[in-house]
């Protein structure tokens, strides 16, 4: 006699690589139970020795493969290969055979795209990342909000959260969180603090060390002095000349978000002549130049590293890093380096002097964990190498906390409100708060804190 032993996973993903290994690991720290299909058994078995997982060799697009994974009864499956086929057409045919099971595909090809340059819906799989349009839009508010280093625009409560190491010779060390608030007082919360690698969200007796981490969450209209008073630096000066490297998509995404006044200031250094005749179809107002940005006679010739911004996308980590570090050397005023596969190349990126490193692996990380967060969430963004997740959340009526103020949830320290919108008014909320329905607010959570977090949100 024949049994069949069917068994539940939370989450099957296609794909044992760096994003997909980022992704399950907040899912196992949630508690989730995870199971990984690829192709690799090099890489199957290494995700089961770096994680608490089950993993399968095979291929995505197998049907007996799809059922050896648990993929019949998975809450989840996402897709996260190298491939946009084998995600589209692995993701379709769960889509198709399991109807009741969610999926996530991430793609970047631009025939996979609408007319606006946005996913569009295909073969019933229920919702679509591209990689490389959330890699463009950390890029666009690195640079639009003139702070060059890891930020996150909430444009829905209008905030901005950005982390901070503290230095020795600032004006809040040895200080706890009443007495910095007493000093500089005004529409800013700290989200959370590291120290000596333990990361915890920040309460009025929290003291800020020298070398501690800190997140920000500030008021976008406050940000000067908040900040100023902080030490973190942010750009005050007119981006009067800007140069990208490499005419990739992300490049051509960032260019589309970019308003068309900024365009006049930017000149774009691609090697390959064809690319550089599809950029000047399309962006007519930049600069192109059709060079190896590898040659130091041409940065001669060029001038370069004489701009207010230096921005390297190529394809090549190595290579944004690198010329982005010469930049700084040579006198531009603010680098960016983009890390498209090697997240160890952040750590790097900064000990070299680069101002700020966007990796395409965090955002679409970020984009993904904020679809598994439900339809309230407008935005997330993950601080302290994922311990900390900010959202931005939407009061709707059907919120188990409606018309109850502040002080009457017990957080248990695992979340602050960092702020609220409501209608045209933006404020840092007290204990005597409301929650009401239509409301925007932030709020900060620790990462393994949060199924406890979903349950005083009521399905955050």
């Amino acid at each position: 006699m024949r049994i069949d032993i069917v068994w539940h996973v939370d989450a099957v993903i296609f794909g044992a690589g760096r994003r997909g290994l980022r992704l399950a690991r907040h899912l196992i720290e949630e508690g989730k139970s995870v199971t990984f299909l690829d192709s690799s058994p090099a890489r199957a078995s290494l995700a089961q020795s770096k994680l608490d997982c089950m993993a399968v060799t095979g291929s995505a697009t197998d049907m007996e493969k799809l059922r050896e994974a648990g993929c019949e009864n998975a809450g989840i499956v996402v897709s996260v290969t190298d491939s946009d086929e084998v995600n589209l057409v692995s993701c379709g045919l769960v889509s198709a055979s399991f109807p009741s099971v969610r999926t996530i595909a991430t793609i970047r090809g631009l025939t996979y795209l609408s007319d606006s340059g946005n996913p569009v819906s295909l073969l019933g799989i229920s919702n679509i990342v591209n990689p490389e349009q959330e890699a463009s839009q950390r890029l666009y508010d690195i640079i639009t909000s003139g702070l060059f280093c890891d930020v996150a625009y909430f444009p829905g409560a209008h905030y901005i959260v950005t982390t901070k190491t503290v230095l020795k010779g600032d004006a809040f060390v040895n200080k706890n969180l009443i007495q910095v608030k007493q000093e500089m007082p005004g529409r800013y919360l700290l989200a959370g603090v590291e120290h000596k690698g333990k990361v915890s969200t920040a309460t009025g007796n929290t003291v800020i060390r020298e070398g501690d981490e800190i997140a920000v969450i500030c008021d976008d209209d406050e940000r000067a002095e908040v900040f100023s008073y902080f030490g973190i630096s942010f750009t005050d000066f007119n981006l009067k000349r800007i140069v990208f490297v490499g005419g990739t998509r992300i490049c051509k995404y960032l260019l589309l978000k970019l308003p068309r006044e900024m365009h006049k200031s930017i000149t774009l250094v691609e090697k390959d002549g064809d690319v550089c005749k599809e950029f000047a179809e399309i962006f007519p107002d930049i600069l192109i130049l059709n060079g190896a940005i590898t040659d130091e006679n041409f940065w001669e010739e060029e001038s370069i590293a004489d701009s207010d911004l230096f921005a390297s996308m190529t394809e090549n980590d190595e290579l944004n890093v690198i010329v982005s570090s010469y930049a700084k050397t040579q006198g531009a005023r603010r680098t960016i380096a983009l890390i498209k596969t090697n997240n160890n190349y952040i750590t790097l990126a900064k000990a070299m002097g680069i101002d700020a490193t966007v990796s395409t692996t965090e955002a679409t990380v970020d984009a993904i964990m904020k679809i598994l967060r439900g339809e309230s969430v407008r935005t997330l963004h993950s601080i302290f190498d994922g311990k900390i997740e900010v959202y931005e959340y939407v009061i709707k009526p059907t919120f188990v906390h409606l018309d109850k103020s502040l002080k009457e949830i017990n957080f248990k320290g695992t979340a602050v409100i960092g702020g609220v919108s409501r209608g045209n008014e933006n404020f840092i909320p007290d204990g005597s708060y409301v929650f009401r329905s239509g409301d925007t607010v932030l709020v900060a959570a620790l990462h393994k804190d949060y199924e406890y977090v979903k349950r005083l949100f009521g399905g955050l």
